[in-house]
């Protein structure tokens, strides 16, 4: 008898209340705890189990805008548009330590992979710091605004998002060289593919653009209807998936690449896409927006969504646990909900 093909769905696991707009997530690394950001300043943690209990922990005046939480750690880094940055420790449930990286609002914050150092971007300064807020390393002042940040998975690249470029320095602590990735449009969105070979970034022009990065050639995707700052590579580097509008639209890196091959397009969404994520470890993604769907893809197997869920309110944010089996929902209006990826 033929194998038949798993079903897979999604289904409702518990739900709370913040009180606040969420505009962030981030999960403790044994799955267990999950911290929380709100749009007008509240920074937050919860206990995850049979419920989902929020602990209120302090704030960033003005609006939190981002949260990450230190790999194989007990503390989360929380940053605001008062231009702070603040350590919390999640086993008791306080704040850390608090200081400012820079002039202005700190817009991106990332931890390496190891946990050993947080990544800060504060207007034009970028700067290293050490698990207990020490500083390790301030980069020379930027071209421009540092909108995004992020580490290649080895840890020995740090990529900034900049108007006009993306600068990758390498991480050494005798030396820090800094590559630079040219293109006359500003940078959103920075976006190391796991294997390391490709380097990309959403562009303010609507282009969608591409570095090999053993051999510095450049590639762009064209044809979206505006700026693209939704961009993420699936576990396994063979998608590259953006978004700005109703459909997301997935390049294929395997083969020979996406050079002069067409995209595959998902569509599932009656309003416009605000947040996807790719399943820790699996091939499932994720998508939520204005029309309140909550929609399962399984891009390598089907076009069409494997499951649809509706929530309650606008989505905002999403994040899979370390595991892959569950995912976290945020909305505009504070809600958190946990689903679980089942088999049917």
């Amino acid at each position: 008898m033929a194998k038949q093909s798993l079903s897979y769905a999604l289904e409702a696991r518990a739900t709370a209340q913040l009180d606040d707009y969420v505009v962030d997530l981030a999960w403790s690394p044994d799955g267990k705890q999950l911290a929380l950001a709100g749009g007008e300043g509240k920074v937050a943690l919860a206990d995850i189990g049979d419920k989902i209990s929020i602990t209120p922990l302090g704030e960033h005046m003005l609006g939190t805008l981002a949260l990450a939480w230190q790999p194989h750690g007990k503390r989360f880094a929380s940053a605001g548009q008062d231009g702070s940055v603040a350590l919390w420790d999640a086993a008791g449930a306080r704040q850390y330590k608090r200081w400012k990286p820079g002039v202005g609002a700190t817009q991106s914050l990332a931890w390496s992979p190891v946990g050993d150092a947080l990544a800060t971007a504060a207007g034009k300064s970028v700067t290293l710091w050490s698990a207990e807020g020490d500083k390790l390393h301030a980069f020379a002042p930027a071209t421009s605004t540092a909108v995004a940040l992020a580490f290649d998975r080895p840890g020995t690249d740090l990529g900034v998002a900049l108007n006009g470029e993306l600068a990758v320095h390498r991480i050494e602590k005798s030396r820090y060289e800094t590559r630079r990735y040219k293109w006359p449009a500003a940078c959103l969105t920075v976006n190391f593919s796991g294997n390391g070979r490709f380097l990309a970034s959403g562009m303010a022009d609507g282009t969608l653009h591409f570095w090999n990065r053993s051999t510095g050639k450049d590639s762009q995707m064209r044809g979206y209807d505006g700026k693209v700052q939704l961009v993420a590579w699936s576990d396994n580097s063979k998608y590259l998936a953006s978004c700005t509008g109703n459909d997301m639209v997935l390049w294929d890196f395997s083969g020979k690449g996406p050079e002069g091959a067409r995209p595959l397009v998902l569509s599932g969404h009656t309003d416009r896409v605000d947040a996807f994520a790719w399943q820790t470890g699996g091939e499932h993604l994720l998508s939520g927006g204005r029309d309140w769907r909550l929609v399962l893809w399984r891009p390598g197997r089907a076009r069409e969504p494997i499951d649809v869920q509706m929530s309650d309110g606008e989505i905002s944010a999403m994040r899979w646990s370390p595991d892959g089996k569950r995912v976290a929902i945020g909305e505009k209006q504070g809600r958190v909900s946990l689903f679980e990826v089942v088999v049917r």
